[in-house]
């Protein structure tokens, strides 16, 4: 595990890129409704899909900023094709959680210093372990597995 996390894993599928996409399609949105869920409503991701590339985010019940961003090249091979799939944060997550640990840091050095710095630095390293084993990597895992079930 980095500061950001990042997982990367290639799946073989006996269907065509077409197939895989088209299978994936159908269970994506193109895009998340404003103020509803989409969890029990037959969809697994929201994101956009086409023959040779996806990114996608995984539908889940409630809220999780250490949600993965999946990302994925689809490319065709003699006996079907591979999926090579990439699972990190969104750019926009990255932002976000930067911004809320820099912004206390910023205000506690300019009351009290270098200790503010290092202690929230430190508050930072060990909430962001935490939540990559409780947030990112359980749903990184549900969504590969989601994924090569789709592309069997």
């Amino acid at each position: 595990m980095f500061l950001v996390p990042y997982r990367q894993t290639e799946i073989t599928s006996p269907h065509s890129p077409d197939v895989v996409a088209e299978r994936l399609r159908q269970r994506t949105s193109a895009r998340q409704p404003w103020f509803r869920s989409l969890v029990g409503r037959g969809f697994d991701f929201t994101g956009s899909v086409s023959a040779t590339e996806f990114r996608l985010m995984p539908v889940i019940r409630g809220r999780n900023t250490y949600q993965p961003w999946l990302v994925g090249h689809v490319c065709s091979h003699p006996g079907g094709s591979t999926i090579r799939l990439v699972e990190t944060f969104h750019p926009i997550q990255i932002g976000i959680i930067i911004a809320f640990f820099t912004f206390p840091a910023v205000l506690g050095m300019r009351s009290s210093g270098v200790k503010a710095l290092f202690a929230t630095l430190l508050v930072f390293l060990l909430f962001h372990c935490v939540m990559y084993f409780i947030g990112f990597l359980p749903e990184a895992r549900r969504a590969e597995e989601r994924i090569r079930e789709l592309a069997a």
